[in-house]
């Protein structure tokens, strides 16, 4: 039995992460690959607490990713040859995506970049950036 191709797939559901798809299911297609649909969820950084609120447990919002990753999928990776993975991961998102391919020795990565410059990039950081630095296997950065 021939051992299955893997390509990680991370998407935050946003219209710049959608950028990807034609290039995760030509990839997937071209190198016979299963495609590992990742998203990431973190606690929320509370940095002035309210007194009585209810703030989402990880729990809750593992659940909550999950349900948007089943959604995303079935909308947009169906029809592929091979089954499509879902796998929520927990942490800082360019680790974990980087451990994950690792993990399953992913044949690529294939995510979008949101194209944040300046300021923004100083403050929000790159996930796509430190994919690309850290990754052990090919990454394919797709512009929004």
């Amino acid at each position: 039995m021939a051992d299955t191709k893997s390509l990680v797939f991370p998407t935050d559901f946003s219209e710049a992460s959608r950028a990807a798809l034609d290039w995760v299911k030509r990839m997937a297609d071209t190198l016979g690959a299963t495609v590992h649909c990742v998203t990431c969820v973190h606690s929320p950084v509370i940095l002035q607490p309210t007194v009585g609120a209810v703030y989402p447990t990880m729990e809750d919002l593992r659940g909550e990713a999950e349900k948007r990753l089943d959604d995303f999928t079935r909308e947009y990776l169906t029809g592929l040859a091979q089954p499509v993975q879902r796998i929520v991961l927990s942490g800082r998102p360019a680790d974990e995506i980087v451990s994950y391919a690792a993990e399953i020795s992913a044949e690529m990565i294939v995510m979008a970049t949101h194209g944040h410059s300046g300021l923004a990039h100083i403050i929000i950081g790159s996930t796509t950036e430190n994919v690309l630095r850290h990754a052990k296997c090919p990454v394919l950065s797709i512009r929004a």
